[in-house]
This record gives structure tokens, sequence and C-alpha cells, in this order.
């Protein structure tokens, strides 16, 4: 149950993150933001996601990090 929780409250942060960036973003979305290309932006947010999914969170909403 607690590996639940902790679930849903990543999927949470991300969304709003990335609802929050995407309105913030410049043209070109995220991956401008971040200097890269799609595909590349894409491929490096998944392996995040996959290795450390509360990094991405904390990256994204910014709660976290110090």
């Amino acid at each position: 149950m607690k590996i639940t929780v902790r679930l849903v409250l990543v999927t949470v942060l991300v969304v709003m993150g990335l609802v929050a960036g995407s309105v913030a973003a410049a043209a070109g979305g995220m991956p401008a933001a971040h200097e890269a290309d799609g595909r590349t932006f894409g491929e490096v947010v998944s392996g995040l996601a996959q290795t450390d999914p509360l990094a991405l969170a904390e990256h994204v909403s910014g709660c976290f990090g110090p």
C-alpha cells in the first residue's frame, strides 16, 4: 500500500509539472526549453522515469529539491 501511495504521488507531481511546463515553455515545448530535439528529450525523460521516477518528479515540480 505504501508503494501505491508513493506511485500516485509521483504520478500526480509529474502530471502537474508537465502541465505547468507546457504552459510556461517557450515555443517548441519542453524539448526546446531544454535545448534538445523531441526524440532525444523523450528518450532521456523515459530513461529517467524508468530508473528514478522520483528524480523526474523533483525536477518537474521543484517541490523536493534543495
